[in-house]
């Protein structure tokens, strides 16, 4: 079967980076939306598609709808944690590694809630130990728990319970079930509604504060906004390869199994293809067609020229630095040159182009895993026939535009013109699922799958916006989304296929 789908593409002239500036051939804010997920690109962006999709309008049906979004999000393991201390933001958290511990996963819950306009604070408990935070409204805190999975309404069923409820009337908790008081997700990975009374009697306000543990309260140096350039293709996978994880120690993996959504009706069904929560992986590849002069934009030449499909030195040494910044830590890379008159010489820079080492191993998986703004420089003596650069990244797969069965509108957007002779090209792979109606649990069995085709959009203008049918009667199985820039001076405004 054929998909008609749809790309989004933003030009954002203010994406950050470190060290050389980018030239004006690079897609900026490079994103796909759809109509039936949520915007991960901001702060702000989540809490109001959070909102839309949810129809919320109280102030209970707000912070419930952001915490239940945040559960299906991100799951819990240890703290994600980066060479430089307090690197790990909450739109890093959500983007990237999709885990944490509870401190981190309530400073994620906490930005959204403060982004959303609540006051909120950290409580701290004893017995157990376990850090949680309040959120004010109405004149009163109000405690939701996104680690543990619980919220409680009041014996009066008006308002969500603050700890100090339950510390003084513990049948806040241990009638919820009974009385329909509980979350939707009720302790869901096997913690105990003792321990939460225990804890909540122990609780110690901790009040503001700017992060906990690795996780900071607002992301700095990081953007999740994508930047490809010309014959650069990101495809993000929905799958996860052994051992293609950023961080160091063991494959992060949920340790509650699929507890946490096997008898959940929203995150289920769109959970369950995958097993067990864990990270997913994608590929980066990057090479520049040199026979194209006019597409080689993003490339910053420094005393050297194209010339015949080469870029050619015009002093003793010319030198070439190639651009590969992505919101999405690489896990290894390696890089193949092919010069044409004597051996050149290549450097690398973790930061953006502000610092150089030299490099003499092509694999270079040491030097940028869990690295973001990785750029090359080569410098060749007369001239570099071929540059190919190829990595793979981590990211979580939850926070990406899936679809879903049914129709969803997807749109491609930029901020500025997309630069003549450019295409921007989509690629969407998935399989649609079919299972047996009024199922009480989601663990993937008895699930039938129909291989959906690759579909594929490519545009030269936006915005523009498609309907995309997606057949089945539960979400489908994601494969992958791919993004590319390509280079053909014949554009035509829309195909899809």
């Amino acid at each position: 079967m054929k998909l008609y789908f749809q790309k989004v593409l933003l030009l954002l002239l203010a994406y950050f980076l470190v060290g050389i500036g980018w030239t004006n051939g690079a897609i900026y804010n490079f994103k796909v939306t759809t109509d039936r997920t949520v915007n991960c690109s901001s702060l702000e962006s989540i809490v109001a598609d959070v909102f839309r999709l949810s129809g919320a309008k109280t102030d209970d049906e707000k912070v419930i709808a952001l915490y239940e979004w945040l559960h299906n999000t991100i799951f819990h393991w240890q703290y994600p944690t980066e060479s430089s201390l307090q690197t790990v933001g909450p739109l890093k958290v959500i983007n990237v590694y999709g885990w944490s511990l509870c401190g981190g996963q309530h400073t994620v819950l906490k930005a959204l809630y403060e982004t959303a306009g609540y006051e909120c604070r950290y409580v701290g408990w004893s017995n157990p130990g376990h850090t949680t935070i309040e959120v004010k409204y109405g004149g009163k805190w109000h405690y939701l728990d996104v680690f543990l999975k619980c919220y409680f309404w009041t014996k009066d069923k008006k308002t969500i319970a603050s700890q100090e409820d339950i510390a003084n009337d513990p049948s806040i908790v241990y009638d919820a079930v009974k009385e329909g008081r509980a979350a939707r997700q009720h302790l869901c990975c096997g913690d105990t509604e003792q321990s939460v009374v225990s804890g909540c009697k122990s609780r110690k306000v901790v009040g503001d504060s700017k992060g906990w543990a690795s996780v900071t309260w607002r992301d700095q140096n990081y953007s999740p906004k994508l930047i490809l350039s010309v014959f650069a293709t990101l495809r993000l996978e929905w799958a996860s390869v052994t051992n293609g994880y950023a961080v160091k120690g063991k494959p992060p993996q949920h340790s509650c199994g699929i507890k946490d959504f096997v008898k959940d009706p929203v995150l289920g069904p769109i959970a369950e293809h995958y097993g067990p929560r864990n990270w997913s992986n994608g590929t980066f590849t990057y090479e520049p067609d040199f026979t194209k002069e006019k597409a080689l934009m993003d490339i910053e030449l420094i005393n050297a020229h194209c010339e015949n499909g080469r870029l050619v030195a015009d002093k003793p040494n010319g030198s070439a630095i190639f651009k590969m910044p992505l919101p999405y830590p690489y896990v290894n890379g390696k890089f193949e040159t092919v010069y044409d008159g004597g051996d050149g010489k290549a450097f690398i820079s973790i930061d953006g182009g502000k610092n150089w080492m030299p490099i003499t191993n092509d694999n270079i998986s040491d030097i940028i895993r869990q690295r973001y703004n990785v750029f090359m420089k080569v410098e060749f003596p007369s001239a570099l026939k071929k540059f190919r650069f190829e990595g793979l990244i981590e990211h979580n797969r939850f926070a990406q535009p899936y679809l879903m069965n049914g129709t969803n509108v997807v749109t491609l957007n930029v901020d500025d013109k997309i630069p003549t002779g450019c295409i921007l090209e989509v690629k969407y792979s998935l399989k649609y699922a079919f299972a047996k109606e009024n199922r009480d649990r989601f663990d993937g069995k008895g699930i039938k799958y129909e291989d959906a085709g690759i579909g594929t959009l490519r545009v030269n203008k936006v915005p523009y916006s498609l309907n995309i049918p997606i057949g089945g009667n539960t979400p489908p199985k994601m494969n992958f989304i791919e993004y590319s820039v390509k280079w053909d001076k014949n554009t035509i405004q829309y195909e899809n296929n």
